[in-house]
């Protein structure tokens, strides 16, 4: 046989389709083809004709890759056997890549021949790259989407498993995937009990019908608390029996609580009994509560549409609305009085709060107003606060109010030097004339006695009727007791004049007169009263009609007073602080300072043993001064550290409507060089104030100075939202007794989260006190509440502890202190 020529038989052998065979003759130079079959042919487009007797490299494009070029090179010329991928050339020019496998062959005279097989692999690599491409594709799809993408199959034995499941599950549900591949059940533990079952239930049915599954239930994230997950899946029937679910899983919790929200907040929109209503940004009327058409007498038809100009009485001017409007503006709200008519005509005076909503880019949308009904307790007002300051007989004032103005005068003493003198006049023997004349002349001769003491004293002067024919007057300025003494004896010459009855009857009455005298500030009113008290006895013990001066020292209360006044110098009074907790981002946002006495003999004493005795006494002032200066000490602790904590202090009704907040916030702003916020000013819901309009400006004072306005024990008294609407709150304070059943009383959940959305739409924050469990803390989130304090978030501790535990930078903080929004202070 020619070297050259091969057999027929295995040249029919080498026709492989698919597969490009040639021979070469290994020891020619160039190794020269000698054989190339149909499949050469078909994947390089040349004829056999044209490439017998040329190079077996003929293919090659040499420029590719050098590396490929140089070993198949040398496995020619060594006659070895060799396999890689190489890019070769096609006769139109086009490239591709194919996979040659190198064998030497010898006859039997030991001729070399060259054999190799090759084939294109470029679509096996495309089709593998379009299939990684995609893959790559989808993960990156299913980690970008809201949700969760997942198969679920279960076997007929009802195990279960997910083969694949995207990686956003981490996020939603807290567990890694790759557990979840072998055995489902660690994602079906967390689902809520009662919803596990009825889930079961569902796909049981779905996998029989090979109808869609949807079901939404309730999840125990393992650090987010329940969520509510929804659902769906299309299922397919396995070969061995069990069911492929395809399908979308995704967290729906925001929408179920908003539902739950809208559903609640429309059960206190048509229950509250204060009127409601809402206009849009051009204050048009679009909705109104029950309560507002029994109110004023306009059904929901007929208000629509409407301004609420058509309640409007006229006694407002435009001057009044526009400067109204001009506060909602820039406040957010406005609260106040306005008179106004019923639809029958009748007069309707509403205390009423007008807050505006603004959407997320601070557009106004909507106006919300909430009033009640104040027209019989305006009528009552006045006769009420008259009754509570005058006698109704002689319009002095009355034992209480005289108590009260004689507090004032006495805390005075500290600043003025000069003494306070009180006499106590008691009448001799004036049963008689009710007895002689009737009690119309009695009282006749009353009124004209109160005249009498009124034209013999100042305008400075306290003069009132204690009951009967008793009465008193405190005499401001006394520069000594004989000073008070002449006055005593002037006014009793005057009492003594006849009196000269409308029945034409003259009378003429005698008086007995006690007077008490003190310089010292420590004495309470009721003490100094007592004493003038005493001597009034002893003048009438003496033959009446006549002056006597006491001749003790008032004692009532006295040890304690001094004791307390002893304990402010000495520094025995101390500031205890309990953590509040912002559950929007888990930190400490500002501290409750509690007031606490080291006492020395009976140790550490809460505020109920002696706040009292503070708080209705000259000691008032001292302690005013003394609780903010020391909770601006603490503040500026925290200021100078880049923390955005305030401290939180308890104030009475006098330290707000005496202005005595308002100078020592400003003194202690100064002194400390603090910025806004840095106290959080508690008032009690049930305080009364005096005259709502100077607490009001007062506490707005005390905005403008760095605080914030807190209502403490909010749903523990009788005042509703109205009320509170009336001070400048920034802050609802849910007392703790309303709290403490929260958990196991759905009616409680109802009431406060009523309280939240009501105060959330009036624009104030709500914290909640008194939160000693997760799962009340946990109940509380779900409702939108904003902060919580109680033994759960930390106990009070002194200001040396707190500055070892959150300062000090050394304690592992189960909740870290909020930073300002500059501060990049490294946490502790």
């Amino acid at each position: 046989m020619a070297p050259h020529t091969l057999p027929p038989s295995l040249t029919e052998l080498l026709e492989v389709s698919g597969i490009a065979l040639t021979i070469a003759d290994g020891e020619q130079p160039g190794c020269p083809l000698i054989f190339v079959n149909k499949g050469f042919e078909q994947l390089t487009g040349y004829d056999r004709e044209e490439v017998l007797g040329r190079s077996c490299r003929l293919l090659q494009t040499g420029d590719a890759d050098p590396e490929a070029n140089h070993r198949l090179h040398r496995a020619i010329e060594e006659r070895t056997q060799l396999t890689l991928t190489l890019q070769n050339r096609r006769k139109d020019g086009t490239r591709f890549d194919s996979e040659l496998m190198l064998a030497p062959l010898y006859s039997q005279e030991g001729h070399c021949y060259l054999i190799s097989a090759q084939r294109d692999i470029n679509e096996q690599h495309r089709s593998r790259t379009r299939w990684r491409i995609q893959g790559r594709l989808l993960e990156q799809l299913s980690a970008q989407a809201p949700g969760v993408l997942f198969q679920y199959r279960q076997w007929p034995n009802g195990q279960g498993n997910f083969p694949y499941i995207s990686p956003r599950l981490a996020d939603y549900c807290g567990i890694e995937r790759d557990a979840l591949q072998q055995d489902a059940e660690a994602l079906l533990a967390r689902i809520a009990p009662a919803d596990r079952q009825q889930l079961r239930d569902a796909l049981a049915c779905s996998a029989t019908s090979l109808r869609l599954w949807q079901r939404a239930f309730r999840y125990h994230h393992p650090t987010r608390g329940l969520r509510w997950l929804e659902c769906a899946a299309m299922p397919t029937r396995l070969a061995n029996g069990g069911t492929l679910w395809h399908g979308y899983l995704t967290d729906v919790t925001a929408r179920k609580l908003a539902t739950e929200r809208m559903a609640l907040a429309e059960t206190v929109f048509d229950s509250t009994h204060d009127g409601i209503l809402v206009t849009d940004a051009d204050k048009r009327i679009i909705d109104v509560n029950p309560a507002f058409t029994q109110l004023t007498g306009y059904s929901a038809e007929e208000a629509l549409g409407r301004t609420p100009h058509l309640l409007s009485s006229g006694k407002h001017d435009a001057q009044f609305y526009t400067s109204l409007f001009t506060t909602v503006h820039q406040q957010g709200y406005w609260t106040g009085d306005i008179w106004n008519v019923r639809k029958d005509g009748s007069q309707l005076i509403e205390n009423v709060t007008i807050s505006a909503i603004h959407d997320v880019q601070g557009t106004i949308t909507h106006y919300i107003a909430v009033f009640r009904d104040i027209t019989q307790k305006h009528l009552k007002q006045a006769r009420l606060e008259r009754r509570a300051i005058y006698d109704p007989l002689t319009s002095l004032f009355n034992r209480d109010h005289f108590g009260g103005a004689l507090e004032n005068l006495l805390s005075g003493l500290s600043y003025t030097g000069i003494g306070v003198a009180v006499l106590f006049i008691d009448l001799d023997d004036f049963k008689p004339i009710n007895d002689t004349y009737g009690h119309a002349a009695g009282d006749e001769a009353l009124v004209m006695i109160a005249q009498r003491l009124k034209q013999q004293t100042r305008s400075t002067d306290l003069v009132a009727r204690l009951g009967g024919d008793e009465f008193v007057i405190a005499l401001a300025g006394m520069r000594s007791a004989e000073k008070a003494e002449k006055v005593a004896f002037k006014i009793l010459d005057d009492l003594i004049s006849p009196i000269s009855l409308r029945n034409e009857h003259s009378i003429t009455l005698s008086a007995s007169v006690g007077v008490a005298y003190t310089e010292d500030s420590q004495f309470a009113a009721n003490a100094l009263i007592a004493a003038a008290d005493s001597a009034m006895y002893e003048a009438k013990s003496q033959g009446k009609n006549r002056v006597a001066m006491s001749q003790r020292h008032p004692s009532d209360g006295y040890d304690l007073y001094t004791r307390l006044q002893n304990a402010l110098e000495q520094e025995e009074l101390a500031l205890f602080y309990q953590p509040i907790l912002s559950l929007a981002d888990e930190r400490i946002v500002s501290f409750e300072a509690l007031v606490r006495w080291h006492h020395p003999d009976q140790g550490l004493l809460a505020p109920h043993h002696f706040i009292d005795i503070v708080n209705h006494s000259s000691l008032e002032r001292a302690y005013s001064t003394w609780l903010v200066h020391q909770a601006a000490r603490t503040a500026q602790c925290f200021q100078a550290r880049h923390m955005a904590v305030t401290v939180s202090i308890n104030v009475t009704r006098d330290q707000v409507e005496s202005g005595q907040l308002a100078e020592d916030m400003a003194q202690a702003r100064k002194r400390h060089a603090l910025a806004s916020p840095f106290l959080n000013v508690e008032v009690v819901e049930t305080a009364q104030f005096h005259d709502i309009d100077l607490a009001h400006n007062q506490l707005q004072q005390a905005r403008r100075l760095g605080a914030q306005i807190a209502l403490d024990d909010f749903g523990s008294g009788v005042s509703s939202l109205t009320y509170a609407s009336q001070l400048p709150i920034d802050i609802v304070k849910i007392d703790q007794a309303v709290i403490r059943h929260l958990v196991e009383r759905p009616q409680q959940r109802r009431f406060v989260s009523g309280i939240i959305d009501m105060a959330h739409a009036m624009q104030r924050i709500v914290l909640a006190e008194g939160v000693e469990t997760p799962e009340q803390l946990d109940v509380l989130r779900h409702m939108g509440c904003d902060m919580a304090q109680g033994f759960l978030i930390g106990h009070p501790m002194p200001s040396d502890e707190l500055e070892a535990h959150y300062l000090a930078g050394t304690a592992q903080l189960l909740y870290p202190l909020a930073l300002q929004a500059h501060s990049t202070r490294p946490e502790a």
